[in-house]
């Protein structure tokens, strides 16, 4: 990418850390979304997703879990931690067992993942002078035994996640929807990302 950000026409860094790319990783976490008897949903003969978004309050929109690598951070550990600090209920009141079994989980669970995207990301952050470049790694759990169980931080005011259908076309941070498109092209899942946006960030808060 050239980093060209016409649509702002900033200079200097703005508020990213460092002049030209700066890398971030997204944790894109699905499973298979299933209806009360536990029989997994379709629309058009296709399985219907559901991810694991998190909001932003700056933007009043959803998106998924991901930040900016830190120094000689490894790809698989900023996944893994962005995702624990964004999306997963502290652990501060946990007993020590507990913490232990959802690490373990974690570190099983991040093992394996598919890499959907890598490269420049639409951010309002950018400026002509710096921007976003990311690695969005796809973990699906297609048991529902897996992610599933992990303690996904219930919303609160200005701040949480959730398991978020893709059912009909969102409305999400940046260019994130199109990063969603690329998992269900890759689960071959229903895909429904081309129709009308639903204009739902304040819906899912509600519910």
């Amino acid at each position: 990418s050239s980093g060209i950000n016409a649509e702002y026409g900033m200079v200097g860094r703005g508020s990213l850390l460092r002049w030209g790319p700066n890398h971030a990783a997204d944790t894109v976490v699905t499973r298979w979304m299933r209806d009360g008897a536990g029989k997994v949903i379709t629309i058009d003969n296709k399985p219907v997703m559901e991810f694991v978004g998190v909001y932003r309050p700056s933007t009043n929109e959803w998106a998924i879990p991901g930040g900016r690598m830190k120094p000689n951070e490894k790809m698989f550990d900023v996944l893994k931690r962005q995702f624990s600090e964004e999306a997963l209920e502290t652990m501060e009141d946990a007993s020590d067992l507990e913490q232990k079994r959802i690490g373990s989980m974690l570190k099983d669970h991040f093992n394996l993942g598919i890499t959907v995207y890598k490269g420049y990301v639409d951010d309002p952050r950018n400026t002509d002078n710096a921007w976003i470049e990311t690695t969005a790694v796809n973990y699906h759990d297609s048991t529902g035994n897996t992610f599933s169980n992990l303690p996904i931080r219930s919303n609160e005011e200005g701040h949480g996640a959730q398991w978020i259908p893709i059912d009909t076309n969102l409305d999400l941070y940046a260019n994130h929807e199109w990063i969603i498109e690329k998992v269900c092209y890759h689960r071959d899942a229903y895909n429904p990302i081309k129709t009308p946006k639903r204009q739902s960030s304040q819906l899912w808060l509600a519910q």
